[in-house]
């Protein structure tokens, strides 16, 4: 999740589920001009998604 206020410290967090971010951006859009942005981006370890690729979601265990 994002603001555009200003270039510097944009980023207002990262979230295991769109859910939590829009719940938190409910929260803190009153407090930018503009409101906020979220969108959905996977999240891994590698470029590609050859062997080893590993990416978390909101339901993994970690196992």
């Amino acid at each position: 999740m994002q603001h555009d206020e200003s270039p510097n410290n944009t980023i207002l967090g990262v979230f295991a589920s769109e859910a939590e971010a829009a719940t938190f951006a409910e929260k803190v859009q009153h407090r930018f001009p503009n409101g906020v942005i979220y969108a959905k981006f996977p999240l891994g370890y590698r470029y590609d998604s050859g062997p080893g690729y590993v990416t978390f979601g909101p339901n993994d265990t970690g196992k």
